[in-house]
């Protein structure tokens, strides 16, 4: 079988370091009664055909009705006994992946199973399978944690059946605990399109969760155009004072320029209109970036363009501020020369362009 869209779907979502670490996740697809699924231990990024095993469907299938022992490892042995035997490939020395079984439940031609953080942000959260309801809605299912193997086969193969009767249509999204994400569809196109639907969803969610207010707060005292930035850097340096230290003066004039000559740092339980009126009395003019404690950062400009090149520059910021703490620790300007530039003519036409 030519397993060319496979392999570009499993090169493309394993070579994203946003989607796949290391050899994590696997992909198959299926014709004919026969999966074709990522042997174990093989990279999505760079697998090839050679990578995938064949599997009998109908073989695989049936391990669901079979009883197996009640003892761990003799139902583990046994199960994997079975799941080998299942293999229809001309090299019977290829291992296919311990989800083998888990794919083949799913009617799609396509099935795409990966562990990106955003997702298992989710699946490794308090109260994760309500919010996952909440934030994507019925098109998924939740699998609670259990052993791995046929424990999980099990209850997933169970779980489907389910929502094949209560919805009328197979599931295509299933989130399993503590683990990862299947997306099942006919074509890869349609997998991405689900997957991205995923991730849009839960970055915006993770976007505005609780941010919202604080939006309105910064805007109303301020009168700017206000956006929350979403980097994650900035979880670190928004975690205590010490740590926000070294973005508190510029390291460069395009820091200057972009994000203003000083962020505001505002500790937790701080009355947020009273910083920032001080900072205003201080500096003549309120930040352009806040890092409020446990929260986030926010830009605080005068039009969108201006919170993108903010949010730039903080972003640089913050990794020009990691990697000079690994070259000997933070060197920032000084204020003498922050000053000049700040008011510096040739320096206050480029604000005006950014």
């Amino acid at each position: 079988m030519d397993l060319t869209k496979l392999v570009e779907m499993s090169n493309k979502h394993g070579k994203n370091p946003d989607l796949v670490l290391a050899g994590g996740g696997n992909t198959s697809c299926k014709k004919d009664g026969v999966l074709y699924v990522k042997c174990s231990g093989t990279s999505l990024g760079t697998i090839t055909e050679e990578g995938f095993v064949a599997m009998d469907i109908a073989k695989l299938t049936a391990l669901m009705e079979k009883e197996y022992p009640a003892e761990d490892a003799a139902r583990e042995a046994a199960f994997l006994k079975d799941v080998m035997d299942a293999r229809c490939d001309e090299d019977l020395s290829k291992r296919p992946s311990v989800e083998a079984l888990l794919h083949s439940l799913f009617p799609q031609t396509y099935v795409l199973h990966i562990h990106p953080a955003l997702i298992n942000g989710l699946t490794c959260s308090r109260g994760g399978e309500e919010l996952a309801r909440e934030i994507l809605g019925a098109q998924m299912i939740w699998i609670p944690i259990c052993r791995p193997g046929y424990t999980l086969g099990k209850l997933c193969n169970e779980a489907m059946k389910v929502y094949s009767k209560d919805h009328g249509q197979e599931v295509q999204v299933v989130l399993l605990q503590n683990h990862g994400i299947f997306i099942a569809a006919e074509t890869t196109e349609e997998i991405d399109r689900i997957l991205e639907d995923v991730i849009d969803k839960l970055e915006a969610y993770v976007r505005t969760e609780g941010k919202e207010e604080l939006v309105s707060r910064l805007h109303e005292i301020t009168g700017r155009v206000v956006e929350f930035l979403p980097i994650r850097e900035a979880v670190h340096f928004v975690s205590s004072r010490e740590n926000a230290e070294p973005l508190l003066k510029p390291f460069t004039p395009d820091h200057i320029v972009y994000c203003g000559a000083f962020p505001l740092f505002v500790e937790e339980g701080e009355d947020l209109g009273a910083a920032l009126e001080a900072f205003k009395e201080k500096e003549g003019d309120y930040p352009k970036i806040v890092l409020l404690q446990k929260v986030g950062a926010f830009a605080l400009c005068q039009s969108e363009k201006e919170i993108r090149n903010a949010e730039l520059l903080l972003n640089d910021a913050m990794k020009v501020a990691y990697y000079a703490e690994k070259f000997g620790g933070a060197l920032p300007m000084t204020d003498e020369l922050t000053y000049f530039i700040t008011h510096w003519e040739a320096e206050s036409y480029r604000k005006k362009q950014a």
